[in-house]
């Protein structure tokens, strides 16, 4: 199942500091009871990401090929006019 939504839920922490994933996010990356999640600092320090071990580097891999789309994009943009 695809899904584009970036927002899947809102959640609130109890007192024990535990949350329930939504449904929608837990089908969304198809989460099942025992499987592993990296909890990782957001680079704002205001929130956490959690993100199936696996899908990581896939991640990772698809950031560094936007970075590198966007650094020809302004090569291409910042080159002097012949």
């Amino acid at each position: 199942m695809k899904h584009d939504q970036t927002i899947l839920g809102i959640v609130t922490v109890n007192e024990k500091g535990q949350v329930v994933i939504p449904a929608t996010a837990r089908s969304a990356i198809n989460l099942e009871a025992g499987d592993k999640l990296l909890v990782m600092l957001h680079p704002s320090h205001e929130g956490v990401l959690l993100i199936k071990p696996d899908g990581l580097e896939q991640y990772a891999n698809q950031m560094l090929e936007k970075l590198s789309d966007a650094k020809n994009t302004y090569k291409q943009n910042s080159a002097p006019n012949e």
